[in-house]
Formats: C-alpha cells, sequence, structure tokens
C-alpha cells in the first residue's frame, strides 16, 4: 500500500468532516443504546452504596480511567503531532488519536449502560449521561484543530495543498 499517496488526499477540511461524521456517529449510537436501555427496563433503583453491586464499583473506575486515559495520550500525541512537518501527516495521526479519545469516552458510558440493563441502577445512567456531556465537549471543530495542530485552515500551504488535491 502507498502511504504517501494515501496521506495526500487527507486535506484539513476532510479531515474535519471525517471526524465530525465518527463523532456524531459514535454518540448517536450511545444515546439510542442508553435510550432503549431505559425504555426496555422495567424495574429501576437509584443505589450508590449498594455493596452487592461489583458495577457500582468498576462503572466508575472505568470512567475516570477512560476520562484520564484519553486525555493524556491525547495530550502527549497532540505535541508529538504539531511537531511534524507533513500536514498530512499530522492531520492523519489525528484523527487516530481523536477516535482513540472517544473510545476510551464511550466504551466506559456503553460498559455503565450495560450495567445498567443488568441491575435497573439509574447510577449506570447517570454516568453514561456524564460521559456523555464530555463526548459531547470533545466535539471536533476547525478552531480546536487548528489550535491543537498549530496551523490555520487559511495559510498558503494548506491551499497549495488542496489545489494539488484537484490536479
Amino acid at each position: 500500500m502507498d502511504y504517501n499517496r494515501t496521506f495526500k488526499s487527507i486535506t484539513p477540511d476532510s479531515a474535519l468532516k471525517t471526524l465530525v461524521f465518527t463523532h456524531i456517529a459514535l454518540l448517536a449510537f450511545q444515546m439510542l443504546f442508553a435510550i432503549i436501555a431505559f425504555a426496555q427496563t422495567t424495574r429501576m433503583y437509584f443505589g450508590v452504596m449498594n455493596m452487592d453491586d461489583q458495577f457500582v464499583f468498576i462503572a466508575p473506575v472505568l470512567a475516570l480511567g477512560g476520562f484520564f486515559g484519553g486525555y493524556l495520550i491525547f495530550k502527549k500525541q497532540k505535541y508529538v503531532l504539531s511537531e511534524k512537518e507533513n500536514i498530512q501527516e499530522r492531520l492523519t495521526g489525528y484523527q487516530s488519536v481523536l477516535i482513540t479519545r472517544f473510545v476510551l469516552i464511550q466504551g466506559p458510558a456503553i460498559f455503565a449502560i450495560v450495567a445498567y440493563i443488568l441491575s435497573g441502577n439509574i447510577f449506570f445512567l447517570f454516568i453514561t449521561g456524564v460521559m456523555s456531556a464530555y463526548f459531547i465537549f470533545l466535539r471536533p471543530t476547525r478552531e480546536k484543530i487548528e489550535s491543537d495542530l498549530r496551523f490555520s485552515f487559511d495559510s498558503p500551504m494548506i491551499h497549495q495543498l488542496e489545489h494539488e488535491e484537484i490536479n
């Protein structure tokens, strides 16, 4: 596979569109799954101190691990990527690390939904809600990409890249 050719097909606008689509799809799946789980559950209660339920301990730990793990991985890789000269390499790496961050947030949220289905404890939907709110906050925007990768969508280098893409 010719990786150089793959890199040439990525522009800042196409990377942003891909990230926005991925973000919306992951968020929609998460929300739809939570709504269906809530609608299908007949026995519900709220209990944080239920010592018989092992999920009460596991779900918050996974949520915190996903939050901090995603943050630390993203922060480290963002710095590494911003130092690269090739814009396509930056954008490809940025897509990968941001999707990894999304998955590290979504995974614990999905686990919490499954824990809710198994136990009926609304506490797990609360965890899902918090993770979903944070997930929404991570929505990729042009400004975030420019800030994270330290370049401008309007720079001459980007316009030249897009011009090469057309030819």
